[in-house]
């Protein structure tokens, strides 16, 4: 907050610009914990600045599912913070370019709810990573890149959360160097065709 009040803070200016000129109201993250925790839908512009940590992502990814917040503008540090994947997953606009991001792939999504069922014991070990290295190998296989970014998109827009997305993450990057990680199998060995036909049955 103090920072914010700072003279010529850029971040000031930047919320001064989305209400359109009129005075932020100025909060804390504990009053969305409080609109959540009381189920209130806000009907106004919120603005988060530079949301980073774990918990406050987590906040907003729920408050959106909940529906209580109509518009949300997310000033993001950087490109690499995992709150653009969510965002980009969502198909959020990009105010500097003007452009709505893509949906992303299909197929990629139906993965991610494959990663999602398993979310509740965990993506960083056993049943959770067998399927996540899995995935990304056998998506590999079929020319999907392995990135994080686009893996991320997928996993946030079928439902994942940001503890997991680090676990995510953390594997695919694995992966990149060549890590070979002796997991068990969790799919049969077609589960890209069967993926497939759950988007074209």
């Amino acid at each position: 907050m103090k920072r914010y009040h700072e003279p010529a803070s850029a971040d000031k200016e930047f919320a001064e610009f989305v209400t359109e000129g009129e005075p932020p109201a100025v909060g804390t993250t504990a009053e969305l914990r409080k609109l959540l925790k009381e189920g209130i839908r806000v009907e106004r512009a919120i603005t988060v600045m530079h949301p980073y940590e774990r918990d406050d992502c987590e906040l907003l990814r729920a408050l959106v599912e909940q529906d209580l917040l109509a518009k949300l503008f997310v000033i993001v540090w950087s490109s690499a913070d995992p709150v653009r994947s969510w965002l980009e997953g969502l198909g959020a606009m990009n105010l500097h370019t003007n452009t709505v991001h893509p949906l992303p792939d299909t197929m990629l999504v139906e993965a991610g709810k494959c990663m999602v069922h398993e979310q509740e014991g965990g993506l960083s070990t056993g049943r959770g990573k067998e399927a996540v290295v899995q995935l990304v190998r056998t998506f590999a296989q079929h020319g999907y890149p392995v990135k994080i970014a686009p893996w991320l998109r997928a996993f946030f827009a079928a439902g994942g959360d940001f503890e997991h997305a680090e676990s995510v993450s953390k594997l695919i990057s694995e992966i990149q160097r060549g890590t070979k990680h002796r997991v068990k199998t969790r799919y049969g060995d077609n589960i890209f065709e069967v993926l497939k036909k759950r988007i074209n049955p």
